[in-house]
């Protein structure tokens, strides 16, 4: 089997799945809160098509499609005879071809989703979920959490969400650091909110905030739902010290968390390792990381309790499975991230999850659920909170007749961190 074409997707569509997100004025508009997409699709000389994601459709669409141009060049080049049913063989080699453009950062995002494209041919051709072609299944079900960005000002308005999560049955969730809305806040102007805008303006505010959040989710869920929770640190201009990021964990060990998420910025791995030791609330990062060697630095320096790949950025499958063998050889848990996907980059997640045997749980973002009904090839089936098993073969998606019609690119949909 051969590639003859490989091409970009860019469509903007809204995301109506999660009133939360709708309710975040900075992010919304006359149309509604609308994000883009970039699917990578791959076309074989045995009509098997291949779509891959990669989360920079999310930040920054207009650069995809001249890089996917640029692994293209490679895939259809009929001498070097790349075979799309060995994806990790022509990983290493797109790899290698472009280290001084894609080592890491935005280029290895979309090769990622090169090579995710190719794992579904692989699994296609072979009548296969992905899973199997990755060692085989190392569970049947897996926890979901819902994945709900930060919480609503007042108090009520977060459980109130939180609730709305459960109602449609998951049993563990994850709300961020912070309100959106919260008054009384105070900003330093370098971005428009809600960046650096959803915290109280002291530690001892911010702590009591987080307090009564996680006292208002315990009482009004119970003890049988598992709760997390998230700096955006990545984000937010305004984001914890080292102080506050302990103060912030110890004020939080009572409630039994199931994951602390960014508490600090990617620039300091050792702080995340401090942090670590110094507080028994498991501490959770990597969404940003990109590529095998960023991820061993971390995993090294004992910085996280739970690993957090993107198959959507970091690299694509065989990164993110590669990052969760690592993980695993350090007794580091798998929380695979997958919070700006729409369809293939959610579910190359999910395989490789189910494929792991330190996999921990599945983040779903419900945001975008309108949209992932539309790509899947069977929907997700959540029971009690657990997600089965996928058995479409390859990733389990499709490209629906009409998607560009429907949801034409719009320039400018973009989030800056």
């Amino acid at each position: 089997m051969r590639v003859t074409d490989v091409r970009t997707i860019l469509f903007t569509a809204p995301w109506t799945g999660d009133p939360a997100w709708e309710a975040l004025e900075a992010f919304s508009d006359a149309g509604g809160f609308r994000r883009t997409s970039a699917l990578v699709v791959v076309e074989t000389d045995e009509g098997i098509t291949g779509l891959g994601e990669t989360c920079m459709g999310y930040f920054r669409s207009e650069v995809v499609p001249p890089l996917v141009d640029g692994f293209r060049e490679a895939l259809v080049d009929r001498d070097l005879a790349l075979d799309p049913t060995q994806p990790e063989r022509c990983f290493d080699e797109l790899a290698q071809r472009s280290l001084w453009w894609a080592r890491t950062g935005i280029g290895m995002s979309v090769l990622g989703a090169v090579e995710m494209a190719l794992w579904d041919i692989a699994g296609k051709a072979a009548g296969k979920p992905v899973h199997a072609l990755l060692g085989g299944a190392v569970f049947r079900w897996l926890p979901a959490y819902a994945s709900g960005g930060t919480g609503s000002w007042p108090l009520e308005r977060t459980v109130e969400q939180a609730q709305r999560y459960i109602a449609q049955g998951y049993r563990a969730l994850k709300i961020g650091t912070g309100f959106d809305g919260r008054p009384g806040t105070r900003s330093r102007g370098v971005t428009t909110p809600p960046y650096g805008t959803w915290y109280a303006p002291t530690t001892p505010l911010r702590v009591e905030d987080e307090v009564a959040k996680f006292t208002a989710l315990r009482e009004a869920l119970g003890p049988e739902v598992e709760l997390a929770t998230d700096s955006h640190a990545v984000q937010v201009r305004e984001h914890w010290t080292r102080k506050t990021a302990l103060a912030l964990a110890h004020a939080l060990e009572p409630f039994d968390l199931l994951f602390y998420e960014e508490p600090l910025r990617y620039d300091d791995p050792e702080g995340y390792a401090d942090l670590r030791r110094r507080t028994r609330v498991p501490i959770a990062g990597g969404e940003c990381l990109t590529g095998l060697d960023e991820f061993r630095r971390w995993l090294e320096l004992d910085a996280l309790d739970d690993v957090q790949p993107d198959a959507a950025h970091c690299g694509g499958i065989t990164v993110t499975h590669r990052v969760a063998e690592l993980a695993e050889a350090r007794h580091v848990g798998l929380l695979v991230h997958t919070g700006a996907s729409v369809g293939p980059g959610l579910m190359a997640n999910i395989h490789v999850a189910f494929a792991s045997a330190n996999a921990r749980a599945i983040e779903i973002a419900l945001a975008p659920d309108n949209i992932r009904q539309e790509l899947l090839v069977e929907p997700l089936t959540l029971t009690d909170g657990f997600l089965a098993l996928p058995t479409a073969p390859g990733l389990g998606v499709a490209l629906p007749e009409g998607l560009l019609d429907r949801y034409p690119w719009q320039p400018g949909i973009i989030e800056v961190a």
